[in-house]
């Protein structure tokens, strides 16, 4: 998928790798062990940028691209299931 990406997002979907990889899914196993919502990741997910980001400027998001927020949506997914759905439930509004 990164051959089509254009360098912004292409530069988005190693950012997503990154917090995944170093965060997300140091949790993981944690998560689906305990079965508790990870709030911790919403934070993670707010000081990364990866919230709102389908959401108008006018409304307060970032007016990004649906797949901006996919490339965040499947690093995330990747690590996590439920960061994936995280994810996906804050940008997909």
């Amino acid at each position: 998928m990164s051959a089509f990406l254009a360098p912004e997002q292409a530069a988005l979907k190693a950012k997503a790798r990154e917090v995944a990889q170093d965060t997300v899914r140091a949790r993981a196993a944690e998560v689906d062990r305990t079965e508790e919502y990870p709030w911790d990741h919403l934070e993670t997910f707010k000081d990364a940028g990866f919230l709102g980001m389908t959401i108008p400027e006018a409304y307060g998001g970032q007016s990004k691209t649906w797949l901006d927020a996919v490339v965040v949506i499947e690093e995330m997914a990747k690590c996590c299931s439920i960061a994936g759905r995280i994810a996906v439930e804050t940008n997909m509004g």
